[in-house]
């Protein structure tokens, strides 16, 4: 499946994520606008997740099996090699919003942004749902407050960025550690300020054997905070659900400019 061009990239890092891959795979593939490429990265999986791709393979821009140092290493060989101008991360066990691609090309055609936040979604007990749209401070994310024990961490399979911003900010630390996103971000905050807006674009599943749980505490040693009992993340809710009409205007202008492109 070959597009002469397109706007944004989508990438799903797998291994042995066969439990819910094929959920990922089908968000992605039936989107409302597909002016987008697929690309998934497996890292030789010992699972039926290649039964699953290859199911799939005529559906997928882009299907490369090899081993790799872990997630981060392996999403930064597929921004390196994405043609879109828009990055989307989506693992495997979270799935995208139907209008994800069709919301993202609406805000970064509209206005001059890097990169983008939207509406944080769940699924939790096979339930799927949404929260707000949170703001973060660009004085938060310089300073690694985007962290559960204080502002709260970014949800990444809600966010969108440029690949030129992800070039230009170094890309991921390496060696690749266990909180790739979390300094991924705080990179990004020296270049340019996360907007907010009132969109749907992907969805985080808790259960009991997602990489996040299993190695919680090596992801909180790599942020070099350890993870505390107590947090201070209802200060960003308060502050979020306050300014919240804002967001939802400040989205519902940019759709009207959208519109008038159009």
């Amino acid at each position: 499946m070959y597009k002469k061009k397109i706007f944004v990239t989508i990438i799903t890092p797998n291994y042995n994520g066969d439990k819910f891959l094929e959920y990922t795979i089908n968000s992605v593939i039936n989107q409302s606008c597909n002016d987008y490429e697929y690309l998934v990265f497996d890292a030789n999986s010992n699972d039926n997740s290649h039964k699953i791709l290859k199911k799939y393979q005529n559906k997928i821009d882009k299907i490369i099996i090899e081993k790799d140092n872990g997630v981060y290493h392996a999403v930064d060989k597929a921004i390196k090699i994405a043609r879109g101008k828009i990055i989307l991360w989506i693992n495997s066990d979270d799935i995208l919003d139907k209008n994800a691609v069709l919301n993202v090309k609406k805000v970064f055609e509209s206005t001059n942004v890097d990169w983008i936040t939207g509406i944080n979604g769940y699924i939790k007990k096979n339930i799927t749902f949404s929260g707000i749209a949170y703001l973060y401070p660009g004085f938060i994310l310089k300073n690694g407050l985007a962290h559960h024990n204080y502002w709260g961490f970014v949800q990444q399979e809600s966010v969108a960025f440029k690949k030129s911003l992800y070039l230009k900010s170094g890309g991921f630390k390496s060696p690749y550690g266990n909180a790739g996103d979390y300094h991924l971000w705080k990179n990004f905050s020296k270049h340019s300020s996360l907007s907010t807006y009132w969109i749907k674009i992907g969805y985080f599943r808790s259960w009991s054997g997602q990489n996040s749980k299993l190695f919680e505490n090596k992801y909180f040693l790599d942020t070099g905070k350890r993870k505390n009992k107590i947090s201070l993340r209802l200060f960003r809710f308060i502050i979020s659900f306050i300014l919240m009409p804002l967001i939802i205007l400040k989205s519902f202008f940019l759709l009207k400019i959208y519109k008038r492109l159009k």
